[in-house]
């Protein structure tokens, strides 16, 4: 125990000094310029970069607290205080994410209607999507609303562009309850709703905050007295590594297993594959290929 608790404190202090480094080093790389500030006018400057008190003032923090920040003491970091120091050191996306996990906070997750928009239009997306060929796979955002899908997983589901226009939504977990089509496909319908919505719960502890995800669970709670049972659980699970059994008309039932892989390169989207469970399931999921698009 005292072992762990002394590895604990080290993985701490690596984590400060990190933060401590990773703050001097982009406020160096700053010029007075940069972020509105009179230029040196022809003075020297004993360091490179903006000076402690300038990013302070600019951050609207006390000078002290910034040197505290910067010296790896063991302080508490606020999300505004992170969001004032990001505009101030002028950080993209990746380094305000960044600056987040070494201050060991969660980053604020991004879901707004621009951003879901930016992503349904993205080719790149749907070149990623596409590449899985017969099996099905989508992409989705944090609130599991449905970005891209493939051919494979458009026959698997019954069309989603067809379910997605008839129901006027395109979040999966609202169309697994709403939608008969969806729901028919899953041969064991109970069981799977049953992990999906323990998946969905996991990503919902990470965005209670935004209201979007917030109107879902509320509007789904009216809709589907199913739904409302299976959120009082406050079951988890990981969305990946799950087994279901489908059907599909045009070949029988088969096994499949979602796997899940969050994309890098774009915010807060995960990419859901289905693939086949055995060599006979994998036969059946090519026979989609024969079948007339929905």
């Amino acid at each position: 125990m005292e072992q762990l608790w002394e590895e604990l404190i080290m993985s701490e202090d690596i984590r400060r000094k990190e933060l401590a480094d990773f703050l001097k080093n982009r406020r160096q790389r700053l010029t007075p310029e940069a972020v509105g500030l009179p230029g040196s006018n022809g003075i020297r400057r004993r360091s490179s970069g903006l000076r402690r008190e300038e990013v302070a003032t600019l951050a609207g923090i006390s000078l002290h607290w910034y040197t505290a920040l910067e010296q790896g003491r063991d302080i508490r970091v606020s999300d505004s205080v992170l969001e004032s120091l990001a505009r101030v050191l002028h950080l993209e996306q990746d380094e305000r994410v960044h600056l987040y996990i070494l201050a060991n906070r969660n980053a604020p997750l991004e879901s707004s209607s621009e951003a879901a928009t930016t992503m349904q239009a993205d080719p790149e997306l749907a070149l990623i999507v596409n590449q899985f060929g017969h099996m099905p796979a989508y992409a989705i955002d944090g609130q599991w609303n449905l970005l891209k899908w493939n051919e494979a997983a458009s026959k698997m589901f019954g069309g989603f562009n067809h379910i997605c226009e008839k129901s006027g939504m395109k979040n999966f977990i609202y169309l697994l309850f709403t939608d008969p089509e969806l729901r028919n496909k899953f041969v064991d319908w109970e069981t799977s709703a049953a992990m999906l919505v323990a998946a969905f719960r996991t990503a919902y502890a990470r965005r209670m905050e935004n209201p979007c995800v917030n109107v879902i669970v509320e509007d789904l709670e009216e809709e589907s007295a199913e739904f409302a049972e299976m959120w009082k659980r406050h079951d988890v699970r990981s969305l990946r590594e799950n087994q279901f059994r489908l059907v599909h008309p045009a070949v029988g039932e088969l096994d499949v297993r979602s796997n899940a892989f969050y994309a890098a390169g774009y915010e807060d989207v995960t990419l859901v594959v289905y693939t086949p469970a055995t060599v006979v399931d994998e036969e059946q999921l090519r026979k989609l290929d024969e079948v007339s698009f929905p």
